[in-house]
């Protein structure tokens, strides 16, 4: 399927690029219409392991990072090659004894296989050359076992003895999924939510919880990144059996929120609350500036899977009833989940039909590295076949922590190579998209409102700003549909609309708008094509 950018959106997109061509939407804590400027952004989840390997150590560092950052956004707003991201999450990358970084030893260095603090310096330089905000994942729940301060901590007595939450006997307590969290190491038991290789910290300690804010200033300050995610946002402070969320955990969260704040006022903090939104919504504002919605989430991949517009529906509204406009987290799949792909069974056009969804959605956008190319993988032995090497050609690449787990990956098909020069590829579907998004202001900023399309399989709503209006169509079934009708018993619209194509391939019909808003009857495109996503900006006429 053929997608077409009009002369206008075109123009609109050399205009907004050319205003992100530095990092000056981080100078002000606003963005478009007065959202924050993270809402202008399509973030990239990146595993720098995983990414490029510059070196040839067999792990990718930040110097193979700078040297695929053209991938990403090459700053040229005349080019159409690379995939316009303008955000990146880098997952943990300070030093420390695990492949996944989540268990740290020393948290002013960085991870000594991905280079040296100026080679982290120089990359997050280039990013803001091209417009890429650079966040990077917070560990501050825990350390790992073989951090300085547990070693010194497992004497009783010691200086560190109360940076870890130690106990004489077995609390034999059991933990938010039903694992165990009390560990034993001599005569005596810590704490560890996770696991026992990375306990946790005592954050009700002024003196950890200083040494937390001295590290985050650090890597806010001295390091120059844009704003953090909060790995574990949940398990921060536990009020003696309330071990997620408690009433603790709000308040040292609400401080540690104010305590960047203070150092940066205009940085980004999403926060890891893996739960249903009534918690997560909690959090939003005032402890985070927003938060990953997994509700959202699997509803997305549910919806797509069996086609039902109202599966994603319910979730989509509970969204945008529970948080202020745009500050959720909206993604597909993640490191500690099962890649899209595999969940889609390979279905290359519901994958297709997933980008439309995540990119005309009011939420920040984050794209898991490899999903524009549609990458498999699913956990086998550990989380390794959810993390493997980035295809960017046919080349099958081992990297020492997935080795002997026959993960199944697809780079004969799935690689950057083979899909750049398709115009039906996945991966131009990406780079359109997320084109579209960003010479949008109502995909960016404009508020959501779900229309009656009289097909379950098709999922039709309004996004408006503002300066524009848009109208989203997207059809989930595999099959044409030419029965559905838009209709709204009320909106803000008004008067008479053309119809404008920004993502599709026919012309669309006028819209006329009765009383309160009101239409019925409307049928833009006489047929939408299956698992298609169409957007069309409404003009008034």
């Amino acid at each position: 399927m053929i997608r077409r950018l009009s002369l206008l959106v075109f123009l609109s997109l050399l205009v907004c690029l050319l205003g992100t061509m530095s990092v000056s939407a981080q100078d002000s804590t606003t963005g478009t219409e007065g959202l924050p400027w993270w809402n202008d952004r399509v973030f990239y989840q990146m595993f720098v392991r995983s990414f490029f390997d510059s070196d040839g150590n067999f792990s990718g560092d930040f110097q193979g990072i700078i040297q695929k950052l053209d991938y990403l956004n090459d700053g040229d707003p005349n080019t159409t090659a690379d995939l316009g991201i303008t955000g990146l999450w880098l997952m943990p990358i300070f030093d420390g004894p695990t492949y996944h970084g989540y268990a740290v030893t020393d948290y002013n260095s960085v991870e000594s296989d991905y280079g040296t603090n100026d080679d982290f310096k120089a990359l997050v330089a280039a990013a803001h050359e091209r417009g890429i905000a650079v966040i990077i994942d917070m560990v501050a729940n825990h350390t790992s076992s073989e951090h300085p301060w547990f070693q010194e901590s497992q004497t009783a007595g010691s200086a560190k003895d109360q940076w870890y939450r130690w106990s004489t006997v077995n609390p034999a307590q059991i933990g938010p999924w039903g694992q165990t969290v009390w560990h034993s190491r001599g005569d005596r038991y810590y704490y560890g939510v996770f696991d026992g290789s990375i306990p946790d910290l005592n954050l009700r300690n002024p003196a950890v919880t200083q040494a937390v804010y001295d590290f985050t200033r650090f890597w806010l300050d001295d390091m120059g990144v844009d704003g953090l995610r909060l790995d574990g946002a949940r398990y921060y402070v536990e009020d003696k059996n309330k071990l997620a969320s408690s009433a603790g955990n709000m308040t040292w969260l609400t401080r540690y929120y104010e305590y960047i704040r203070s150092v940066k006022a205009d940085s980004f903090t999403i926060g890891e609350v893996w739960t249903g939104t009534p918690e997560v919504k909690l959090y939003v504002p005032g402890a985070l500036d927003a938060a990953f919605n997994f509700d959202l989430q699997t509803a997305l991949v549910d919806g797509i899977r069996s086609g039902q517009a109202n599966m994603i529906a319910s979730a989509q509204n509970a969204a945008t009833r529970s948080f202020p406009p745009g500050q959720y987290g909206v993604f597909l799949a993640n490191h500690d989940q099962d890649r899209l792909m595999s969940q889609l069974n390979g279905n290359i056009e519901q994958a297709k039909v997933a980008a439309g969804l995540l990119l005309t959605n009011p939420g920040v956008p984050f794209i898991y590295y490899g999903e524009e190319i549609g990458m498999t993988g699913k956990r086998q032995r550990d989380d390794g076949c959810r993390r493997t090497a980035f295809q960017w050609t046919s080349e099958h690449i081992v990297l020492p922590y997935d080795s002997g787990q026959n993960c199944g990956t697809n780079e004969a098909t799935a690689n950057v190579e083979a899909e750049t020069g398709d115009p039906a590829s996945l991966l131009s579907t990406y780079r359109d998209l997320i084109r579209v998004r960003a010479a949008s202001p109502a995909l960016r900023v404009g508020n959501f409102d779900r229309l009656s399309a009289e097909s379950g399989s098709v999922y039709a709503f309004l996004r408006q700003s503002a300066q524009e209006t848009v109208l989203v169509l997207v059809n989930l079934s595999n099959k044409a549909d030419s029965g559905y009708v838009l209709s709204a018993e009320e909106s803000t619209l008004s008067g008479s609309y053309t119809a404008e194509m920004l993502y599709g391939e026919s012309e669309a019909g006028a819209l006329e708008v009765g009383a309160n808003g009101a239409f019925s009857g409307y049928q833009p495109l006489l047929e939408l094509p299956p698992f298609s996503t169409t957007i069309i900006r409404l003009n008034p006429a």
